[in-house]
């Protein structure tokens, strides 16, 4: 007997047992999910990230994919029954609810975390969303639509809703999007719009689910929509002259809508010519300098003793180890983030790190250096605490006291703006430590394919973007006789 492959795991559903409702779901989503890999080629692009990059890489394309496709559908919250959803107040906290439970595991998988109910629904930015929603109800209020008592339920739902005790069944694309778009006319602030947009795309799916990609996957329609909504972009400035698009911001695009076009053409949506043209689509091309802001070595001395002379002693041990960690070792935020106890060697002296791409590289550094020195006090302090910890850098409460909770990105960039508060010159990231050390490396003499090995660059274009020497060394290089 054969069996059609398409449908190879419908067909296999009798080897389920009774009672296994949970392998059952199971199977559903990944049938659900495979006919949406083969029906839509964006989707099948990001997850195959998932192989080839970190889910930073996947939260990215996903991301700008997501606003191309916003660019062209419109707004999201034009295509929902708002009549309907205001004159059920009981709803609407369903979808608040099943929306932010939605929010936090979407976090949670792309930090590499478990999703926990009871620490994963903190920070969830509820409140520019309550005050989106109740704009919206005295929007349609204003237009008669909805009578006073509706308009006071509505109110009363949104400014009473905790997430706290809610239960839910709702799920990603609940509601049956309008056919018309609506154009509502409504002034939202910039924080307040991009949550009722997220909002607006769980209830009635993501515009990337709902775009027709194949009306689009032609050379000359996907160029002048990638140079419309790159113009589109553009931040105007009080001044006479044309602005252009960052080369780069051009670039990343153009590279995702090919890998669209590239598994259309594998799900043989498209023909290999079709391909071929998209391929050959060129944007005009320019060049940046780089946004890193170079760092000496007297400048994280400072950072250093600003870092130690903080009240917290075992935040500040850590902390510093941290600054010293990335500017010696030039490692990413996600990488610093992500490193276990067992990754740092210092009888070897050598750190081993998990980059992009899930590519692994092991980082030297001296017995001799200060980041030697940081990361000893640090484990010394690591050693008191009565639990296992895995994670290298973990937090630290203000009774300073060690948790098991793994730091996040957002964790090193609070930092680099809390030195700027405690007395720091100029304000700097957690980026600006990796460009120095290229630039130190480089200015050492180090050649620069050495010097990508040891950033974990996969080309040595991408190091020589890392290179501040030219900013610092070309003053005084003048042309004389």
């Amino acid at each position: 007997m054969t069996i059609d492959p398409s449908n190879a795991l419908v067909h296999n559903d009798f080897n389920l047992r009774p009672g296994t409702l949970r392998q059952q779901t199971a199977v559903s989503q990944q049938i659900r999910q495979r006919d949406q890999f083969m029906t839509n080629p964006a989707l099948a692009y990001i997850h195959s990230l998932a192989a080839t990059d970190t889910t930073g890489g996947q939260a990215n394309a996903r991301y700008t994919i997501e606003r191309f496709s916003r660019f062209l559908l419109g707004s999201t919250f034009d295509r929902i029954d708002w009549i309907m959803v205001l004159t059920t107040p009981t709803l609407i906290e369903k979808a608040i609810a099943a929306f932010l439970i939605h929010r936090a595991k979407t976090k949670a998988k792309m930090k590499g975390l478990f999703y926990d109910p009871q620490r994963s629904l903190k920070n969830l930015h509820i409140n520019p969303l309550k005050k989106a929603l109740l704009i919206v109800g005295d929007y349609f209020y204003q237009q008669r639509q909805i009578s006073l008592s509706q308009y006071h339920d509505w109110q009363y739902a949104i400014e009473t809703f905790s997430i706290q005790n809610q239960t839910t069944t709702l799920e990603q694309g609940w509601l049956p999007p309008l056919i018309i778009e609506q154009n509502l006319a409504i002034e939202f602030t910039s924080q307040a719009k991009i949550m009722l947009e997220a909002f607006s795309c769980f209830c009635i799916r993501p515009c990337i689910e709902r775009m027709d990609w194949y009306s689009v996957l032609y050379a000359p329609v996907l160029q002048t929509s990638m140079q419309s909504f790159l113009s589109s972009r553009l931040t105007m400035k009080s001044s006479d002259r044309k602005q252009d698009y960052a080369p780069a911001t051009a670039d990343n695009l153009l590279r995702m809508l090919r890998g669209v076009a590239y598994h259309a053409w594998l799900s043989e949506s498209i023909s290999i010519e079709t391909l071929q043209r998209i391929k050959a689509i060129k944007l005009p091309r320019g060049s940046r300098q780089s946004s890193g802001r170079y760092l000496s070595y007297s400048d994280v001395d400072q950072i250093s003793a600003l870092t130690l002379a903080q009240s917290n002693k075992i935040k500040a041990l850590r902390d510093n180890a941290i600054f010293w960690l990335m500017y010696e070792s030039g490692l990413r935020r996600a990488e610093v983030i992500g490193l276990d106890v067992n990754d740092i060697d210092l009888y070897l002296c050598k750190i081993r790190v998990m980059g992009k791409g899930n590519k692994e590289r092991y980082v030297p550094f001296s017995k001799s250096s200060d980041l030697y020195a940081a990361i000893e006090k640090w484990l010394i302090v690591r050693s008191r605490h009565p639990q296992q910890i895995s994670s290298f850098f973990c937090g630290v409460n203000r009774y300073q006291q060690l948790t098991s909770q793994r730091l996040t990105t957002q964790t090193l960039n609070d930092l680099c703006k809390q030195i700027y508060q405690l007395g720091f010159s100029r304000q700097i990231s957690p980026h600006d430590f990796r460009h120095s050390v290229a630039t130190n490396l480089l200015r050492s003499g180090y050649d620069l394919l050495l010097v990508s090995k040891f950033m974990g660059h996969s080309s040595i274009t991408t190091t020589q973007r890392y290179d501040r020497r030219t900013d610092d060394e070309l003053q005084g290089v003048t042309p004389g006789r």
